[in-house]
């Protein structure tokens, strides 16, 4: 066999409680397993040699059996496809483990010490990997020079922090100088929830397959897995979207609103345009800008609630100014434009300094300020809902 047919994915964390999401936690948490079973069947249908899973597959020890059940029936149907584990931070060996007090498929190996292997030389391809014990693991698993000395096709799966070297990480640590010693022809990594693009540091290729379903509004966007095929120095691997939704932030300009219906209206339509016609489907955390005038005040639990038809889940967070001519605003002489005139100052000074984030954060200060003026601050101005 000169190449494998592999699927590389991570951080499923089944089992995961999602509690902001409140009545919709049940909902996801399912989907969430829904989807690593998309993963079991696009094993089956591309007759994949390997399903790589590069650590917490689960949230913890204490996932509820169903979950781990579910997990372990889905691996019985992929008979022709090798199963690899490399238990990380959340799902680490222990004795209460999933790993040790479960009885798994035969077609499923769990690294469950320090970096060894497993060969399949019937398969052409030789395994190398190691788990976690413990939350933390600041000593690299992967020692310097773990030279894969054979003829066959070299396939690691770790989770882990990549990082320069000399840097420390309490997670693992892998640097590209170990990488570049390991003899792999492809290392499958996790940990880090955000995909990387496939990588090569020496003869060995490497990647973060990122989440496959995110579970926040931290893991933005399309979510999947690495799928192709390794030879012997050439990995050639694609990403493939498999979630079942997405997390999405969406700012959105309502500046012709001049009522709440309005304001929902636009973001509606403007979700629509930039996600076509499953946009219903997903999360979003809809950021209100625009310049309003002093007419109307967007309130993020009103325009919520008209979208809640609309879309699965919808938080709202209102970051919209005055229509206000802030410069002729701060030469007034009263309260309003003496701290107009501050606040100005501030966010010069941090232009002229290159602090770019702290301007915006004066800039959103001051209008803050202005509407409080105008006593039309909302008290959930800065909620999510």
């Amino acid at each position: 066999m000169n190449k494998i047919k592999v699927i590389h994915c991570a951080d499923l964390h089944l089992g995961a409680e999602l509690s902001s999401l409140g009545h919709l936690a049940r909902v996801r948490r399912e989907e969430h397993v829904m989807t690593f079973t998309r993963i079991i069947d696009l094993c089956r249908r591309e007759k994949a040699d390997l399903l790589l899973i590069a650590g917490d597959l689960f949230e913890g020890s204490c996932t509820d059996q169903p979950i781990v059940d579910a997990v372990r029936e889905a691996f019985t149907r992929i008979p022709d496809t090798l199963v690899a584990i490399a238990p990380g931070n959340h799902d680490f060996i222990a004795l209460d483990s999933p790993y040790e007090r479960e009885r798994w498929p035969d077609n499923v190996v769990i690294f469950k010490a320090g970096y060894e292997s497993a060969e399949f030389a019937d398969r052409g391809f030789c395994l190398w990997g190691a788990g976690f014990t413990r939350t933390y693991a600041a000593e690299p698993m992967m020692p310097s020079g773990a030279d894969a000395e054979n003829s066959l096709i070299n396939i690691g799966v770790l989770h882990g922090d990549l990082v320069a070297a000399g840097q420390a990480s309490p997670y693992n640590p892998v640097t590209v100088s170990q990488i570049i010693g390991s003899g792999l022809d492809y290392l499958a990594l996790g940990h880090v929830h955000k995909r990387t693009d496939i990588l090569q540091s020496g003869r060995t290729f490497y990647a973060y397959s990122g989440c496959p379903e995110g579970r926040g509004f931290d893991e933005l966007d399309e979510k999947g897995v690495y799928i192709g095929s390794v030879s012997k120095g050439k990995a050639d691997m694609a990403f493939l979207p498999v979630c079942r939704r997405m997390n999405l932030e969406l700012p959105v300009d309502i500046s012709p609103a001049s009522t709440q219906s309005e304001a929902a209206e636009i973001i509606r339509r403007t979700a629509k345009e930039r996600y076509g016609e499953q946009y219903p489907e997903h999360l979003y955390k809809i950021i209100l800008t625009g310049a309003l005038t002093e007419r109307f005040v967007p309130d993020c639990l009103a325009i919520a609630l008209r979208l809640q038809d609309c879309f699965f889940y919808v938080k709202v967070y209102d970051q919209t100014h005055p229509a206000i001519d802030v410069a002729a605003l701060a030469k007034e002489i009263s309260l309003k434009g003496i701290y107009t005139r501050k606040m100005l100052e501030q966010i010069d000074h941090c232009l002229a300094s290159g602090q770019e984030t702290a301007a915006g954060q004066y800039q959103r200060a001051l209008y803050l300020g202005l509407k409080a003026f105008d006593q039309e601050v909302n008290l959930n101005e800065d909620q999510d809902y």
